[in-house]
């Protein structure tokens, strides 16, 4: 109801207002505070208003806006087509920073449906316009989306090179929170590679930046990583820090997936340090956590911690069946390093049984 009424209100507003500019940074305010919905009613007259047929520039900008709109509605082809649109006029107005964020926009939704090769494309594309514009802000903006693309296709120190150079475009700009993220994408992408050394201070960097900026969620997934690289390295105390900080932070997230990987994390860190009883009841705890959130992905991390404390407790039936869960669930959701894992786990275990 409360969405029916800002809708009748804003076709009120937008029959008022017939000025195509007018009805753009009204669309951009909405685009703003994450509302499409109410944005495409005043995009709508917007390109239709006089001042659109006239001037070539505001209507690129109308379908822009237009396509991010259907972009966040996630209309794959209607913010496609808008972004297409928009990107020909750009070009035809000599605009290269207009045309580069349009190929940048149209590059991200392709990485989203998993189209690596022509995301990569479009961002080639994006960088050649863009340094015709020297805007740096929009080539970091680009650089982002390619090593995201190189990590995912598995051109690991491609990536961090990437990512190398976004993270100056950003530091040239005075980008902050952007740089944080940036940073974490490096200290991810580090310990890929194996090289948790280089990934712990990457994504403490990331996180001294999210602290100053007040960012909660980089907050939580600075101090996941971090937990989990000092894990890897076996500096278990280190880990049970991090991770004890990170429990005083979480009144103020609200993400329950985040949560439950800590609690992963900890039962981990319980486990290995001999702390067998608070692991397994902090596992049941969380458990219930993944299976009312509907998380099925880390549903299967908690069954796997599960068989390998129960086979630590000397419980072989319980170590099969939750272990055998987990390979269900990790092979249901399609995760192929974690049903890897449980599968060797399961087959180790049978085997030193039946020996």
């Amino acid at each position: 109801m409360k969405e029916l009424i800002i809708n009748q209100e804003n076709q009120e507003v937008a029959s008022r207002i017939n000025d195509g500019f007018a009805l753009l940074n009204l669309a951009r305010d909405w685009l703003k505070q994450g509302n499409p919905v109410v944005a495409m009613e005043l995009l709508v007259p917007a390109i239709d208003s006089p001042q659109a047929s006239r001037d070539k520039e505001l209507r690129a900008q109308i379908l822009k806006e237009t396509g991010r709109a259907w972009m966040m509605q996630s209309d794959w082809d209607k913010a496609a087509f808008n972004y297409r649109e928009a990107q020909q006029i750009f070009i035809e107005l000599e605009n290269p920073g207009g045309a580069a964020q349009c190929a940048r926009n149209r590059a991200n939704m392709l990485f989203q449906q998993g189209n690596y090769r022509e995301s990569e494309h479009l961002c080639q594309t994006a960088l050649e316009w863009v340094s015709e514009a020297n805007d740096y802000q929009l080539r970091a903006t680009i650089l982002n989306t390619l090593g995201a693309i190189q990590s995912a296709t598995g051109k690991l120190q491609e990536s961090i090179n990437t990512f190398k150079l976004c993270l100056a475009d950003f530091q040239s700009t005075g980008n902050l929170i952007r740089q944080g993220y940036v940073l974490l994408n490096i200290g991810l992408t580090q310990t890929e590679l194996g090289d948790t050394l280089a990934a712990t201070d990457s994504l403490n960097k990331a996180l001294a930046l999210a602290l100053e900026e007040k960012d909660l969620n980089l907050v939580e997934i600075c101090y996941q990583n971090i937990a989990k690289c000092y894990l890897e390295n076996k500096e278990y105390r280190l880990a049970k820090s991090v991770l004890k900080t990170a429990r005083k932070i979480l009144p103020g997230l609200s993400s329950k997936a985040l949560e439950a990987e800590l609690g992963v994390l900890e039962c981990k860190t319980l486990r290995l340090t001999g702390n067998l009883t608070e692991s397994k009841k902090l596992l049941e705890e969380t458990l219930q956590m993944t299976i009312e959130h509907k998380l099925s992905a880390l549903e299967a991390d908690v069954l796997y911690e599960q068989g390998l404390l129960a086979k630590e407790l000397g419980n072989s039936y319980e170590a099969i069946a939750k272990l055998d869960a987990a390979i269900n669930v990790y092979r249901s959701v399609g995760m192929d390093k974690g049903l890897h894992d449980a599968v060797q786990a399961l087959d180790h275990f049978k085997r030193g049984l039946s020996g």
